[in-house]
């Protein structure tokens, strides 16, 4: 009997093994998050080695991203696979209104508190599986989240080149086996900025474009002899819109009662006091075409947000490519994002991988960004939480 319980445990073993020989469960996962990268760029724009891995790798039409498809809620569902709704980070700027606190995407200290980061990001469970994790600028992980960071990691620096970044990624991929990070997620931002400043046809983004893709090809170079090969991963957290108009709201009503959000593509406006809140959105429903107004629990269901109580007591969202603000200048941007995906599709992402768990050539249709989760735990190798999208598995091997 005793013979039989060891050659259990040694079949479950092999049987374990198989599996993750099949997933690719021995290499490493590096995860490229390029802001703002819309698929057709590939096109309209010279993007030659990100083209070569989308074609010789495993494609989907696009990835799209959650309302609003703006970067901190989409970079970190990626990273939980929950909606904004369900992780907390709804917006680039929100209130909470139990606690009164504001989180600001250009405040480093309103983001410390561990209460505004929900859900269990993918190197948070890896860490805690004994996985070491390396991440460099992604969303939320140079905060302790459920006391755990990544191993190694940054804290977002707009001065940190492309060189650098690629640099530090290629030396902790050859770090010695017992060393080397199993997971390695690293952002590069410069497509987006480009973007806002001059709109998504631009020729700077052109140039955006082809910085970011050389750098992508210095990276894929320099871990080409990396053993076992890499699980690479490349996802953007949304696509970029032309802005057709900027409208200031601040005439329309007294606001002056309200804590205000703006976040350009989308404005939330808090009070605890309900006749305001009512008298606002009467003031404000069907003014124009334009926008719309909702009160929370009216916020259309396919959006999301309408459960969170960081959500705005009434949130105005454009009807277009348009910005949005109450009670502060707009800036003079000619791209903008935010928008709903289910009517603007060049809100969607895009989704590129290669290495041994994935078939070269296989392509799929469009993927939520909330599904990558799943996979991103089965090719680490960790418990599963679920079942992976079936167009996800249609790309593995």
């Amino acid at each position: 009997m005793q013979h039989l319980g060891i050659l259990g445990v040694i079949v479950r073993t092999a049987l374990v093994l198989l599996v993750s020989t099949a997933f690719g469960q021995q290499s490493p996962l590096l995860v490229i998050g390029i802001d703002g990268f819309r698929p057709d760029y590939l096109i309209r724009h010279s993007a030659p080695r990100i083209a070569a891995f989308a074609r010789t790798g495993a494609s989907a039409a696009s990835l799209v991203p959650q309302f609003p498809s703006t970067t901190f809620p989409n970079f970190y569902s990626i990273a939980t696979g929950l909606t904004p709704e369900q992780h907390g980070i709804i917006d680039m700027d929100f209130h909470d209104s139990a606690t009164g606190k504001r989180f600001y995407y250009r405040d480093s200290a309103s983001q410390v508190d561990p209460a505004w980061w929900g859900g269990t990001p993918i190197w948070v469970a890896a860490e805690k599986a004994g996985l070491p994790t390396a991440t460099y600028f992604w969303v939320g992980s140079d905060r302790e989240i459920q006391g755990v960071k990544p191993k190694w990691h940054y804290a977002y620096n707009p001065r940190v080149t492309r060189e650098q970044k690629v640099k530090q990624v290629i030396e902790w991929l050859h770090m010695p086996a017992k060393e080397q990070p199993r997971l390695v997620m690293v952002y590069f931002s410069d497509v987006d900025g480009a973007a806002h400043a001059n709109g998504p046809l631009a020729p700077q983004v052109k140039e955006a474009v082809a910085n970011v893709d050389a750098a992508i090809g210095q990276l894929l170079d320099g871990i080409r002899d990396v053993k076992p090969a890499p699980n690479v991963m490349m996802v953007s957290d949304h696509g970029m819109s032309a802005v057709q108009q900027s409208i200031d709201l601040t005439p329309l009503a007294d606001f002056s009662g309200f804590r205000v959000s703006n976040s350009l593509p989308l404005t939330q406006l808090y009070a605890k006091d309900a006749a305001l809140v009512e008298a606002t959105y009467q003031r404000l429903k069907g003014k124009s075409p334009m926008w719309s107004v909702y009160k929370r629990a009216e916020i259309p269901k396919h959006l999301g947000l309408g459960k969170s109580e960081r959500v705005g007591d009434l949130v105005i969202i454009p009807n277009g490519p348009y910005m949005i603000a109450i009670g502060q200048e707009i800036p003079n941007l000619r791209g903008m994002h935010g928008y709903d995906p289910s009517r603007f599709l060049e809100m969607h992402g895009i989704l590129f991988a290669s290495g041994p768990a994935f078939r070269s050539g296989a392509s799929t249709g469009a993927i939520q960004n909330t599904a990558l989760y799943a996979l991103f735990r089965r090719l680490l190798g960790l418990k599963a939480e679920g079942p992976i999208d079936s167009r996800l598995r249609s790309l593995l091997r």
